[in-house]
């Protein structure tokens, strides 16, 4: 019974972190404006290092004469690597969203900027549950992200812009936003 009341409790107490995280994009403190993968990430990453490194040092260090612990020992690198894949991914990926362009940078660390002026595709599409944002531009990089874990209220007003103008705004003359490197 009191196994039961204490996973209910952690449960509860992750479902309650959760739900206040969610409302509002991760941001970098250094730099503000860039937006990161939600704290989740590096929680699970951080879990399954623990997790691949605690049962490697079991695996690794019981006396084995009949080779049964080569599934355990292949089991703890790949649950280790896995981790070290999740906080780097949490540490290279950002998006920041500004007046007339999106710089990101992906989850293998290249820098990327897309002018709205350059885009040659955007899309809106649901999966599952989620709204997947996919842009194109016309030098190459294409970016894919959730609406629903991202601010990307600057893109929004773009394509508010592109609706009224006819065409999407050129650097500087979305006066008044942030990000756009003019003061008026």
């Amino acid at each position: 019974m009191v196994k039961i009341l204490l996973v209910l409790s952690v449960l509860i107490l992750v479902a309650a972190a959760v739900a206040r995280l969610r409302g509002r994009p991760n941001r970098s403190t250094q730099h503000p404006e860039r937006q990161r993968m939600p704290r989740l990430v590096p929680i699970v990453g951080a879990l399954l290092l623990a997790a691949g490194v605690l049962l490697g040092l079991s695996a690794f260090t019981a006396e084995d004469r009949l080779d049964m612990l080569w599934p355990m020992r292949i089991a703890a690198v790949l649950m280790a690597i896995a981790g070290v894949v999740f906080l780097v991914m949490y540490r290279n990926f950002y998006v920041a969203p500004r007046a007339d362009e999106i710089a990101f940078r992906t989850v293998f660390g290249r820098e990327r900027v897309i002018a709205y002026s350059d885009l040659v595709d955007y899309d809106v599409h649901g999966s599952g549950l989620q709204l997947i944002l996919t842009l194109r531009a016309a030098s190459g990089p294409r970016l894919r992200l959730n609406v629903r874990l991202y601010d990307m209220s600057p893109f929004l007003r773009a394509v508010e812009f592109r609706r009224h103008h006819g065409r999407w705004p050129v650097r500087g003359e979305a006066l008044g936003l942030p990000g756009s490197g003019r003061v008026g």
